[in-house]
Parts: structure tokens; C-alpha cells; sequence
């Protein structure tokens, strides 16, 4: 559904300019006299705009087939088009905003009468109004000197409509993702203000037009939409020249079916601005049968259409930044890991040369060692991809209550042997294998994190053996127990290592801080401290340099009401052990 009266009035390149209408150079225009003119900061753009946030050459026009068109230029902050990012060449009408940095600016036809709609007349118009003043545009004029104002009735209509946007505010609060936003809006609007139909419109960067995402009945909250029933010509003047419109009549834009009744609609459509933009708009009606809108339902509409849109721009805005720091993440996550990565293959190869060397000879004590180190790289490859699994993923956790002690009993399974060809023993304390400890808890995380403290402090030890030369030390020792309320179960991993100084152990839980140098990637315990906090637990680290290291987390026994019995049978049996 192309704009094909802005088309229209688009005439021949040579017939528009490029108005600057927000920014730094508002007002400026710029004769258009090629088919194609680049726009950006620096000189050797067409159009040169004083704008440090845009790029030296930052997005072009081209006219082609009757139709303008835009395309961004690897731009760094972007080419927007009616609050959405443009990532192709997509068509341009005539009076469409584009912003580029702190700049909006758009075609206008030099032929059209400059303060007047461009492409329309308007007989349809009741009553209209400027969103930033709320006051009456010209138009249709309701009020006479006649008329007697009632200092009370305006009050009270104030405040209806006061507590109407505060109460629109508070339903729409913390959503942030468009696609949920818009039912909302529509729902929120519907608590407000009647309607026999209403719908959400944005603009289609495909089609060059706005067009409805969400739609509403008084019947059905989740209606199909039919674009139909909205009248084009209400969409246009509402775009061209953003501003609230009321039509009382709009049955007589219909086409009139022989034998059909012809039902006299109210209508208000009203743009959902954002900052010095239109982001896309509301549109109402309801049965001129029934209660019809007024100039005030009108005005109410138009604020909340501005708060509308600013909510609808933010999430936009939100969406783009959380795109943008992913990929800042990504590109900082591969620079961190791949000397890490480097360093396993390098150990793989290694292990394998070893051990064709060892197969050849038929020495099998050098193959032996061999493959010991091979299984080394292969746990610690193993072990950074399920950090990064951790990290990356947005599942939430699988909350269960049950016994702590299978988990400790992996753990121990899992690791004892490697630390015993290292020279270090596990040991867990008679409270941690024998009392019966429960907590509703997400097992895997809570045997990732175990595994990520004990797989530190095998590190911390096998570096004060080396670099110290020591022998008397090697010990590793988990504690689990109760809190002294029975709320929360302590987690306590321990050992004889290097330990850190006080200044080191403020940062090692942010990403990509490790204390093993270049054996470690920094993302081990910044995922236990994502799965501790999952749980509602805290984690933290006491140490003293050349000491050793205690790392201790704890976690709530229960989240939920329906864990509260199964806490007391926990606690009941507890007491009955002592």
C-alpha cells in the first residue's frame, strides 16, 4: 500500500529540496538538482550537514522509476526512517522524516503550498489539533464567543483526564519489546477511551506506508486486522502534517453498496511522536450511534498518543543497543578466548605427536603421559564450552527441590581421579556427605559452579607447587551446611594454593578477569556468579597471597510457597540427626 499522493506530488527530481526539520541547521533546504545526492558531514557529500554524530559520507537518495529512494552508507550510528532502522534501499515519499545523528530531515515539494496540507482536501476534518500545544490548527472551529466557559467543568476534565494518562503510564510501564508493546498500548487505550474498533499503525519500511500491527474490538482483545476499515485518507493527513484528527463523518468517504446500510462512523487518529518524530499512530471509531468522541476525547488521545510514542521509541532504542552490545560482546569474547583456544590446540597437537611417538616406539609409559595430557586439553576445551553456554544462554533455571548430596557425589566421581595424578586431594567433610541437606535449586548449575571453584583451586595449587617448589601441599576441602536460621545452605571450596591479594579478589568475578594469566579465560566464575545469583544466593572469595583461597556461595533452601513444607520436613529431619 504505496503513499501514492505523496508520490504525486514528488514530480521530477528537479522539483524537490531537502528540508532540514530538526537539528542543528533546522530550516535549511537544499535544491535537489541530481538524481542521485549524498548526504553527510564531510565536503565531499552533495548535501553537507554540521552533525558530528553523523558519518563523513552517510546515506544517499536516489530517484528511479518516479520514486525516491534511501540507503544507509555503513553508516556508524545508522539512517532511521520514521523511528525504524533502514538496512537496504528502501522507497522515500515525499514528507517522510529520516534521521541521521541529531538531524531529521525530509522532501517537500517546491510546488506545494508550503504551509498547507500537500495532497489533500479536507471534508472529512471535524475538528483538528498540534500535538506539542493541544490547541485547535486551522480547521473547523467549535467555539463561539458565545459560548460560557465553566472554570469548574474544565478542572474536573483536567484532572480526568490527569488520573486517564497516569493510569495509561502505568499499564504500559516496564515493556520494552515492541512486539508486546503495541497489544498493550491498544488495551491500555481501550480502558480509557470507548471504541467500536481500534488499531496500532506503524510505517512499512517494504511498502512506504503506514500500516496496522495490532488491532482491537470491544468483543475480541486479540482481533484479526482488517486494514479495510481504515480510511486512507485519515492515515495521510495525520502523516503529512502530524497533527490529531477527529472526522464525525467519515461515512461518506465510503463507497456506498446498493441494498447495504450505510453506518455513520466518529473517528480519531492521532501520531504517536517520539523525539521530533512520528513513530507511527492510533486509530479509534465507534458508532455515531452511540456516544460520539468529543473535542476533549480528542485531546486526552493526543497525550497519550505522545506518551505512546515516546514508550514505542524507547523500545526501539533498547532493542538496537542490546543488539549493538552483543555484537561488542561477541568481538570481546573471541579476542579474549582465541589465545586460550590457541594454547588447547597447541597442547592437543602436542599430546598426539606424543603419542604416535609413544604407539611407534612401543613405549607405552610416553603414551601414557601422553594421554593424560591429551585428556587435560580435552576437559579444558570442554570446560570453556559450557562456560559459554552458560554465559550465552537466557534459559531460565530448572528450580527442584532435592538432596544436595548426588551432586557432591559427581563431583567427586568426576574429579578425583585427575587431581590425584596432579598430586591433590579432594576431600568433603563428614557434614557435607552425611547430613541430609535439600534445597530447591537447579542441579546442573549448582554442579557447574562446584566444578568451576574446584577446577580454580586445582589451578591456585598446581601454580604454588611450581613456582615454589613445595610438596606438603595439594588439599582441596568442600563444606556444605545449614545457615544458623536453616534458610540458606552454605557452599564452602578451599584450599592451600597462592591465594590473591585483597585488590585481586574485589575483580574476579568480572568477566574476563582470571588470575591464571594466560591459562585462564575469565569466564568460569563470572558464570558461577550469574548461576549463584540465579538462585537468589551470593558468592565471594576470602583469601591472603601465598595462603590459600575460600570461596563460599550460598543459596536459598526454598523460592516458593509450595517448597515451604518440604523446607520444614528438611529442617524436622536435620534436628532429628543431632
Amino acid at each position: 500500500m504505496v503513499d501514492s499522493a505523496s508520490q504525486k506530488s514528488s514530480g521530477e527530481y528537479g522539483d524537490v529540496v531537502i528540508k532540514v526539520v530538526s537539528g542543528s541547521m533546522k530550516g535549511t533546504e537544499f535544491p535537489v538538482k541530481s538524481s542521485v545526492v549524498s548526504i553527510g558531514r564531510a565536503a565531499e557529500a552533495d548535501f553537507q550537514v554540521h552533525d558530528t554524530l553523523i558519518s563523513r559520507v552517510h546515506c544517499r537518495l536516489t530517484y528511479e522509476g518516479g520514486n525516491w529512494y534511501v540507503e544507509d552508507l555503513n553508516s556508524t550510528n545508522g539512517t532511521w526512517m520514521v523511528g525504524q532502522k533502514v538496512s537496504k534501499r528502501v522507497l522515500l515519499p515525499i514528507r517522510t522524516s529520516v534521521r541521521i545523528g541529531n538531524t531529521i530531515y525530509e522532501l517537500y515539494n517546491i510546488y506545494a503550498a508550503r504551509n498547507e496540507t500537500q495532497s489533500f482536501s479536507m471534508p472529512f476534518v471535524s475538528y483538528r489539533i498540534q500535538p506539542e500545544t493541544l490547541t485547535s490548527s486551522v480547521g473547523v472551529e467549535k467555539h463561539t464567543s458565545s459560548v460560557q466557559i465553566d472554570p469548574m467543568r474544565i478542572a474536573r476534565e483536567e484532572n480526568k483526564r490527569l488520573s486517564a494518562i497516569y493510569k495509561f503510564q502505568n499499564l504500559i510501564a516496564a515493556i520494552f519489546n515492541e512486539g508486546e508493546l503495541c497489544p498493550r498500548i491498544l488495551s491500555a487505550i481501550n480502558t480509557i477511551i470507548h471504541s467500536d474498533k481500534s488499531y496500532l499503525l506503524v510505517y512499512n519500511l517494504a511498502t512506504g506506508a503506514f500500516e496496522p500491527v495490532a488491532a482491537r474490538t470491544k468483543d475480541a482483545p486479540m482481533s484479526p486486522i482488517d486494514p479495510s476499515a481504515i480510511r486512507k485518507v485519515i492515515v495521510d493527513f495525520v502523516k503529512e502534517n502530524r497533527e490529531a484528527v477527529l472526522s464525525s463523518d467519515s461515512a461518506r468517504l465510503r463507497v456506498k453498496v446498493a441494498g447495504a446500510p450505510v453506518v455513520s462512523e466518529c473517528t480519531m487518529c492521532v501520531p504517536l511522536l517520539g523525539k521530533q518524530q512520528l513513530n507511527g499512530m492510533i486509530y479509534l471509531n465507534v458508532s455515531s450511534e452511540k456516544e460520539p468522541y468529543t473535542e476533549d476525547d480528542l485531546k486526552l488521545l493526543t497525550v497519550i498518543g505522545h506518551t505512546a510514542g515516546m514508550a514505542l521509541e524507547n523500545s526501539r532504542l533498547i532493542d538496537f543497543n542490546l543488539k549493538n552490545e552483543r555484537l561488542v560482546a561477541t568481538g570481546t569474547t573471541a579476542a579474549h578466548l582465541s589465545h586460550y583456544i590457541k594454547n588447547i590446540l597447541a597442547g592437543l597437537d602436542g599430546s598426539l605427536s606424543l603419542l604416535r611417538m609413544g604407539i611407534d616406539e612401543k613405549d607405552f609409559g610416553l603414551a601414557n603421559e601422553s594421554l593424560h595430557i591429551l585428556a587435560k586439553n580435552h576437559r579444558r576445551l570442554g570446560n570453556l564450552v559450557l562456560d559459554l553456554l552458560n554465559l550465552t544462554s537466557e534459559q531460565k533455571l530448572n528450580m527442584k527441590m532435592q538432596e544436595i548430596k548426588p551432586i557432591l557425589e559427581d563431583v567427586n566421581e568426576l574429579l578425583c581421579p585427575q587431581l590425584n595424578q596432579d598430586g591433590i586431594t579432594l576431600t568433603f567433610t563428614p557434614d557435607a556427605m552425611e547430613l541430609p541437606l535439600f534445597a530447591e535449586i537447579d542441579a546442573k548449575g549448582v554442579h557447574r559452579v562446584l566444578l568451576n571453584l574446584i577446577l580454580n583451586a586445582e589451578h591456585a595449587i598446581q601454580e604454588k607447587m611450581g613456582t615454589l617448589d613445595q610438596k606438603d601441599v595439594g588439599n582441596i576441602t568442600v563444606d556444605v551446611s545449614f545457615t544458623l536460621d536453616r534458610e540458606s545452605i552454605v557452599f564452602t571450596v578451599t584450599d592451600d594454593g597462592m591465594g590473591m591479594s585483597p585488590d585481586k579478589v574485589d575483580k574476579i568475578f568480572d568477566l574476563f578477569v582470571s588470575s591464571k594469566g594466560a591459562g585462564g579465560t575469565g569466564l568460569g566464575l563470572t558464570v558461577s556468579k550469574r548461576i549463584v545469583e540465579g538462585h537468589g544466593g551470593t558468592i565471594f572469595a576470602t583469601s591472603e597471597e601465598g595462603k590459600g583461597c575460600v570461596m563460599t556461595f550460598t543459596i536459598p533452601v526454598g523460592h516458593t510457597e509450595i517448597s515451604t513444607s518440604t523446607r520444614a520436613i528438611s529442617r524436622n529431619i536435620f534436628k532429628s540427626t543431632n
